[in-house]
């Protein structure tokens, strides 16, 4: 199935929702074509159809934003919170997005708090010469939050793995794939407990600074996130940018091959607290760029060796109990 969105009524749906809820429910048995026209599309957009691939004209001129914020607040008189705040939601499996820029402009963290551009939330996911931009908490890679994440999604709700609580969450068997993305943020903005894989993309850290990354992964899972021929770098002063701190104990992140600038602080990773620790799960090999020299890193990180680093490939990670590679771009 086909389906072109066009603001100008070219296509057949002026909104990308739209066009999703036009899918099938039941599984098919091939891949669904969405084809994004440019423009910005202001909207949220909930993706609970499997095996769906979200394709835009082009990643400058694809934009989907919205503003929904953590501190934002219901009728009810509750905030809204970090997990109800996304523009995209992904909570379905063997679904690719691609060309397409994701925003979140609600604004600085400091006012507004978490404001989470997109959620990550299904097994098998492919993003492609994506763009991703917010400010706290851009890109969220995890199950559901239940009930108040899963009430929000009323009859849209998808197959996606589902916890009480994000944060201590039961062994994840979820896994998403970036290629050529370009990830704008600033304290944690890259976080969760989901198994990634990050090829050749930029990370760029806002004038506020705060770390890359901030892993979830849960204790029993061999990898947590992996960048690979990344660079890193930012508009917040020098020295400002960490390359992640642990969410949870045990959690694992890994720069392999990655390109820092100066705005990446010399001592890599730090804990959360006293007992959210940086252990031998985190990690870099062949650190390139103004940051190249690791004298000065968290004396527990770890640095891997070329036959560790090595074995370390997106198969070896990603793979799972069901081989999964993700096909090469069409």
């Amino acid at each position: 199935m086909k389906i072109i969105v066009a603001q100008d009524g070219s296509g057949q749906y002026t909104s990308l929702q739209a066009a999703v809820d036009a899918l099938p429910e039941e599984p098919s048995a091939g891949q669904h074509l969405i084809l994004v026209r440019k423009g910005i599309y202001r909207e949220r957009v909930i993706v609970n159809r499997d095996h769906v691939r979200i394709l835009g004209e082009d990643p400058e001129e694809t934009v989907l934003t919205w503003s929904s914020y953590a501190l934002e607040m219901h009728p009810d008189g509750t905030e809204r919170t970090t997990f109800r705040s996304w523009t995209l939601m992904i909570n379905a499996d063997d679904v690719e997005v691609e060309n397409l820029c994701i925003r979140n402009d609600a604004g600085d963290g400091r006012t507004v708090g978490q404001a989470v551009a997109v959620y990550a939330a299904g097994d098998r996911g492919i993003w492609r010469n994506c763009r991703m931009i917010a400010h706290q908490d851009t890109l969220y890679c995890g199950p559901l939050r239940i009930p108040d994440v899963v009430a929000d999604l009323g009859a849209r709700q998808g197959r996606a793995e589902q916890v009480p609580l994000v944060q201590d969450g039961h062994l994840s068997r979820s896994r998403q794939y970036f290629e050529n993305c370009y990830i704008q943020g600033d304290v944690d903005f890259i976080f969760g407990s989901y198994t990634c894989w990050f090829e050749s993309c930029t990370l760029f850290m806002d004038e506020r600074g705060g770390w890359y990354t901030a892993a979830n992964t849960h204790a029993g899972q061999p990898f947590g996130f992996v960048f690979h021929r990344c660079r890193l770098t930012g508009s917040c002063p020098e020295g400002q940018a960490f390359l992640g701190r642990p969410w949870r104990a045990g959690s694992a992140t890994l720069f392999l091959d990655c390109e820092m600038d100066a705005r990446v602080a010399p001592e890599g990773f730090t804990d959360w607290d006293e007992t959210r620790i940086i252990t031998g799960r985190y990690g870099e090999w062949k650190t390139r760029g103004a940051r190249a020299d690791l004298s000065l890193r968290n004396p527990r990180e770890k640095r891997l060796t070329d036959a560790e680093a090595e074995r370390i490939t997106p198969d070896a990670v990603l793979g799972g109990s069901d081989g999964w590679r993700p096909p090469a771009a069409i």
